[in-house]
């Protein structure tokens, strides 16, 4: 699975360079081809290996596959707002580059507060409140990025802390359940699948953004960043929809003792 994530990595980084290779080149279907083949070896080989590094029958668990989708999605749509807000308040609003650096500050601090407040909550009240309300809260961000975009440096600046306040609230919590879900026995598994997951998924979300500016850019930088921006919003609405409806349905209702 690793090798699969680096040469997907690959594919992906390729695509945002410049555009160089088309979809459909040589390399870029190679490298894709190549990671599927390597992938497919790994369940091949690892499916009744008792002494594998990861069992891939792990995913038979819905709930823990649910929730590990639920949070790769918040992990995308993070890496994705992160890459875009600095580039946005430099080419749409024409702010300097200290202002790109420092925008997004106010909601790293947020994250960090809403990150230790989940935790209280998933202690006393269990992983479904904090997940839910981080979910809503991040949905609800997305929501206005969409009404309001092209946004303001202030907008910007709410919105952000709004977002990646929800995202502290969901995304540890997400992973603490993922894990009940699967018992102590395979919590090393779970724990390397996740985080494995969540490079990967970084790693996606930086590409998505970056493709999608790229595409619309076509030579007007400022018009264009504000076009692909607006895109990536529309498509990190849908995961985050996703996201709340998979926590909806598939994160326990009960504290787990």
């Amino acid at each position: 699975m690793a090798v699969f994530c680096c040469c997907f990595g690959l594919l992906n980084a390729r695509l945002y360079s410049n555009c160089k290779y088309s979809f459909l080149s040589v390399r870029v279907l190679g490298f894709l081809v190549l990671g599927i083949i390597r992938l497919l070896i790994w369940l091949k080989i690892s499916w009744s290996d008792k002494e594998a590094l990861i069992s891939p029958q792990l995913f038979n668990n819905l709930r823990f596959s649910m929730q590990l989708i639920a949070y790769c999605f918040a992990k995308i749509a993070t890496l994705a707002l992160g890459f875009i807000f600095p580039i946005y308040v430099q080419a749409v609003n024409h702010g300097s580059v200290s202002l790109a650096g420092w925008i997004t500050f106010p909601g790293a601090v947020i994250n960090a507060l809403m990150a230790a407040l989940a935790g209280k909550l998933l202690d006393k009240k269990g992983a479904r409140l904090p997940i839910i309300i981080g979910a809503i809260a991040s949905l609800t961000s997305l929501i206005l990025m969409n009404i309001l975009a092209p946004l303001s440096k202030v907008a910007i600046i709410l919105l952000y802390v709004l977002y990646y306040g929800g995202y502290g609230m969901c995304f540890g919590s997400l992973m603490a359940s993922g894990l009940i879900t699967l018992g102590k026995a395979n919590h090393a598994q779970g724990n390397a699948i996740f985080n494995t997951l969540q490079q990967f998924s970084g790693a996606l979300g930086t590409a998505l953004s970056g493709t999608l500016i790229a595409i619309a850019q076509n030579n007007h930088v400022g018009n264009g960043t504000a076009i692909g921006s607006k895109w990536t919003f529309m498509v990190l609405l849908v995961l985050i929809i996703v996201n709340l409806a998979l926590a909806l349905v598939f994160v326990p209702k009960k504290k787990s003792k």
